[in-house]
């Protein structure tokens, strides 16, 4: 029953019952990593007082040679996203990197796993989220913290007690708003819960809008990926934590985002109550990334199977995935031996950058040396080919979408508030007049203002100490 999961209904009933599905059980190691998972951990980053971004300009990056594929596609190692590339943000290790966009300047999120200010184990957090953009070089440049602050640090708070750590899926962008999932692991590789959060204002802040246990639906919602279709709905692909299990596929309406009760599954029978793997045959589903480029769906996963991230590429979600051709991006291979797409040692993830294209697309592999912990890092690929793969006119295909930006308005405070509310209500104050007792009268309110607002909340809550000490006039004008 492995690939065969039935949706019977929502809340703690639902998953209750769900939690009996037969899947394989997932252990907390896989043939690509030698060592166990759960070392990815390390001594907690310590907090720090933010302070406000100041713009650093990251180093110049080089590209290896482009390597001629067998399948006829070019890949080329455009550079580590990570280490001193990314240090004026305050770390150097870390992996994943799931992105989506945040503006029509070209710039989007960036969320990765396990993270380290300095070398591996040092400073730990997780996840952390940086701002990122191409440059004119076709480089990915990470331009500043996600909360433009000083430097990065876990973008959700939490206690780090028996090592648990927060390890995000994916992130997506609906109507402007970012929402991002991911699980709690206590330790690394025990998945007991997953949990979605959003954030309105571009990643600075995050609320939680949802949460599953880790075994709902047979485990089979511990690591997913999302994107939005062309008929509004957000379809998602997703396995169990482990690299050992199938692909299903959901789909949800954008409401229903973070309840995986009310999602709808695909079968033979379409969309309905029941899910069945798509892939299966020549899959143990490890990362996922599913995204909609130039009319057509595209896959990026990393497969256990064959120890390699790969892409596969469809005009259709309700397909025959098994039958989808596969494109190799990054093979394993032995760490002793020079690092070329076909020899790409402990890859892992495969995350689709944000303006890819069929015939020109980026992705971001992982890759963790689990031996000495010697590279922990992320790394751009950039793929040309694809399309001709594929029997794409990529020409006639071609989308560039454009962002969804949710409107916001500008922070206020108490003392902002309170000056507003004047003016609204006594405008006249702030009129010309020929008469030097409203003059002198609109000076003092300037005056009060001007203090208010310097104290601020202290000002407000101290308000009644000092009332009877002011003018009448100015006692009425106060709130």
């Amino acid at each position: 029953m492995r690939n065969f999961l039935p949706l019977l209904g929502t809340g703690l009933a639902g998953a209750l019952a769900l939690s009996v599905v037969a899947v394989p059980v997932a252990t907390a190691e896989s043939s690509l990593s030698s060592s166990s998972l759960s070392s990815s951990s390390g001594t907690p980053a310590t907090k720090t007082e933010k302070k406000p971004w100041v713009h650093v300009e990251p180093p110049k990056k080089t590209a290896s040679q482009p390597v001629r594929m067998l399948n006829g596609t070019t890949i080329q190692i455009m550079d580590d996203v990570l280490g001193k590339y990314s240090a004026h943000t305050g770390f150097r290790s870390g992996d994943l990197g799931a992105m989506a966009p945040i503006n029509n300047d070209g710039e989007f999120a960036m969320i990765f796993g396990d993270s380290f200010r300095w070398d591996f184990g040092q400073g730990w957090m997780s996840p952390v989220g940086v701002v990122a953009k191409m440059d004119e070089d076709g480089f990915i440049k990470i331009v500043r913290p996600i909360d433009n602050t000083s430097e990065v640090s876990d973008m959700i708070s939490y206690h780090r007690v028996n090592n648990k750590t927060l390890i995000p899926s994916d992130v997506i962008n609906v109507g402007g708003v970012l929402y991002m999932h991911g699980t709690w692991h206590v330790p690394f590789g025990t998945v007991v819960s997953s949990q979605v959060w959003k954030s309105t204002d571009q990643g600075k802040t995050w609320t939680s809008v949802g949460s599953a246990p880790g075994d709902y639906l047979g485990g089979m919602t511990q690591l997913l990926t999302w994107d939005k279709g062309p008929d509004g709905y957000i379809y998602i692909m997703s396995t169990k934590f482990g690299r050992e299990s199938p692909v299903f596929m959901f789909r949800a309406k954008p409401e229903n985002i973070a309840d995986p009760g009310k999602w709808e599954g695909f079968s033979s029978e379409g969309w309905g109550k029941n899910a069945v793997a798509i892939l299966d045959k020549s899959v143990q589903a490890g990362e996922l990334n599913l995204r909609y480029i130039d009319g057509h769906w595209v896959l990026a996963m990393f497969n256990e199977k064959t120890l390699a991230v790969e892409v596969r590429i469809s005009d259709k979600l309700e397909t025959s995935w098994e039958d989808v051709p596969v494109a190799t991006i990054a093979k394993n291979g032995p760490w002793g031996r020079p690092q070329s797409p076909l020899n790409w040692s402990q890859p892992y993830g495969g995350y689709i950058v944000p303006g890819s294209h069929l015939d020109n697309m980026d992705i971001v592999i992982s890759q963790w040396n689990t031996t000495d912990n010697s590279r922990y890092t992320a790394t751009q690929f950039n793929v040309k080919g694809l399309d001709k793969f594929y029997g794409i006119d990529a020409d006639a295909v071609r989308e560039d979408a454009v962002v969804e930006v949710l409107a916001t308005t500008p922070e206020s405070t108490p003392d902002m508030d309170a000056e507003d509310n004047l003016v609204k209500d006594k405008p006249e104050l702030f009129m010309s007049s020929s008469s030097s007792e409203a003059n002198s009268t609109a000076r003092t309110v300037g005056i009060v203002l001007g203090v208010l607002a310097g104290i601020g909340l202290l000002g407000a809550a101290t308000l009644p100490l000092y009332r009877d000490m002011l003018p009448p006039q100015i006692q009425a004008l106060l709130p």
